[in-house]
């Protein structure tokens, strides 16, 4: 039957959490959720049906459905990895705490049965009225019933007025039921619904995958109750997107390590560890490498590792005595670092997809419907169609190779392995940044945005006002320039300059880059300079469609004999990416500027 008007269609319940060993490997532990306990609400007596396709476990059993605190959708620590429906009709599901310094403390208070009450927050989609038994209120059994989240709780709910207010957007009820209380699908064809079942799993999974790296978790789940294809939803967060230089939410790479961990984690005792391939000693440097495999679904050879992204993104002063650090505690007391070219995509807004593991693909549109006036009000409206294309990205790898000796390795404070990350991370970044230009599309590279066909283009002899302003119009009149907040101007260093000299009118101060050569502003757009644009060279376009994806973490590979007579250690950097550009036309380039 349909839920009446004055039913709440979400609610709590409370259990105890059952208690059992806690695998601290894996972070896991398995326990109950619910039940088929009668609950008194106040429209009447609640059961949640526990037999065979009562509950709804496709969204709970998908692998992405959260463990909250105290129903809070902000105060995620874990995730419900899988579900079971046992023949005592009680569910339960195994939860893998985060590694947040919150997650850590709820783990520990569950591990020493502080927190021993479980709550589920659900959804009710049909209801059945159980006979009445006089001088009692109405019992209800919940034939269709969706689980949403997990929740760990210190008081449990008030069961009697129906919360849950943060749960995601309610969906209309399913069809009603046949008289044998069967859906039609199970009944005449089980085969074909388990497939469907399998399928349906896992669009839930990947879209609250892609929702999770995009900070966009409750549209995720809105995405999902509605039906929406991943593709579908792809498109719409990147359209959402447009001009974020961000990455999609918190890198996979990033552990959320304390400060405490970063500060013991030690480079030089994981290239130790990878050189002699015992880990015995490196121990927290194993965990974060396995977590990262783990995430990326990835195995790497004995004498490779991932790096966290929290030990790149580790500051020299916070972990050394003096700012800058010191290598050798004797007499190295500072370090010049060799000068690099200015990236230029991210700081324009390039959009970053991150965390990959298949190839992906990414939904343009490259055609519009039709619009055309009726002659009559009997005139019927002629058929047209929109066309889409894809833009396909598929994992190219850059790597970076340096040698250490196993005397430095041995003597180097922290900071010593800092400027070794620093220096590798750094030229591998340089060169997916200067891919995202220039990059060929041959030999293993990406093909950079001047290489793509159907960019507009610019004379550069003398240019001048009028070729200034021609980047913009070649862009507009494609209608590509969707994000105004990314656009803007990357040139040469010698083109910053030779425009900052040059006037828009004769005779007066105006002149076409204004403000400093590093950072300016050309015809009301910023401006920058870098080496990664090639000498003679100007590009203007929406940084937005350009797109830099990403598979994996930074892997450091180790060849324990790159000079077995010296000691010497070779460290190899890997790193996977692709670069794609959504609409080709959003880009307007010159050469030989003069």
């Amino acid at each position: 039957m349909p839920l009446p008007k004055n039913f709440d269609r979400r609610g709590f319940r409370t259990v105890a959490l059952e208690r059992a060993n806690l695998n601290e490997e894996s972070r896991s532990i398995e326990l109950a959720f619910s039940s088929e306990a009668p609950v008194e609400r106040y429209w009447g007596i609640e059961v949640l049906g526990h037999a065979e396709n009562e509950m709804d476990r496709g969204w709970i059993g998908g692998g992405t459905a959260p463990l909250l605190m105290d129903h809070n959708p902000r105060e995620q620590v874990g995730v419900v990895e899988s579900v079971t429906l046992g023949e005592d009709r009680v569910a339960r599901a195994v939860v893998r705490f985060g590694r947040s310094a919150r997650a850590e403390e709820v783990m520990r208070d569950v591990a020493d049965g502080i927190r021993t009450n479980v709550s589920v927050g659900y959804e009710l989609l049909d209801i059945r009225e159980e006979p009445a038994i006089k001088g009692k209120p109405q019992t209800y059994r919940a034939v269709r019933w969706r689980p949403l989240e997990v929740s760990l709780v210190s008081i449990p709910a008030d069961m009697t007025v129906g919360v849950g207010r943060e749960a995601p957007a309610s969906v209309e009820p399913q069809p009603k039921k046949q008289e044998t209380g069967m859906d039609p699908e199970v009944k005449d064809a089980p085969a074909a619904r388990a497939i469907d079942d399998v399928a349906e799993a896992r669009r839930r999974k990947e879209i609250m995958e892609l929702a999770d790296l995009a900070n966009v978790r409750e549209q995720g789940v809105d995405a999902v109750l509605k039906g929406e294809s991943l593709e579908a939803f792809r498109s719409k967060v990147l359209l959402a997107r447009q001009g974020e230089a961000k990455p999609l939410g918190v890198a996979p790479a990033m552990l959320d390590m304390t400060p405490k961990e970063v500060a013991r984690y030690s480079l030089f005792r994981a290239l130790n560890a990878a050189r002699e391939n015992d880990w015995s000693e490196a121990g927290l440097e194993l965990e974060a490498h396995r977590e990262l495999s783990k995430r990326f679904a990835t195995k790497r050879g004995k004498r490779s590792f991932f790096v966290p992204l929290d030990i790149q993104k580790r500051d020299l002063s916070a972990v050394t005595a003096s700012a800058g650090g010191r290598l050798v505690a004797t007499e190295n007391m500072s370090f010049i670092e060799i000068l690099r070219a200015r990236s230029v995509a991210m700081r324009m807004g390039a959009t970053n997809l991150t965390g990959l593991v298949g190839n992906v693909t990414v939904p343009t549109q490259t055609g519009a419907a039709t619009a055309a006036w009726l002659a009559n009000e009997t005139t019927p409206a002629g058929e047209s169609d929109q066309t889409f294309g894809q833009m396909a990205l598929s994992p190219k790898n850059v790597a970076a190779y340096t040698e250490v000796s196993r005397q430095l390795m041995l003597q180097s404070s922290p900071a010593a392995e800092q400027i070794v990350m620093n220096d590798l991370a750094a030229v591998v970044a340089l060169a997916v940044d200067n891919a995202s230009i220039n990059g060929s599309g041959a030999s293993g590279q990406p093909l950079g945005i001047v290489g793509t066909a159907g960019i507009g283009s610019v004379a550069g002899a003398t240019l001048g006002y009028a070729g200034v302003l021609e980047f913009q119009t070649d862009v507009l009149a494609a209608n590509a320039l969707i994000n105004p907040a990314s656009a803007g101007y990357v040139a040469a260093p010698a083109v910053a300059g030779l425009l900052a000299g040059r006037s828009r009118f004769a005779n007066t101060d105006t002149p076409l880059w204004e403000g400093g050569l590093m950072d300016g502003r050309v015809a009301g757009f910023p401006a920058m300079s870098s080496t990664q644009i090639v000498a003679g060279r100007m590009l203007f376009g929406d940084f937005s469609q350009l797109v830099i994806a990403e598979w994996g973490a930074l892997e450091l590979d180790v060849n324990p004999y790159a000079n077995f007579p010296a000691g010497i250690t070779g460290v190899r950097a890997f790193y996977s990416v692709d670069i794609g550009v959504r609409y080709a036309a959003a880009f307007s380039y010159s050469t030989a500027i003069t």
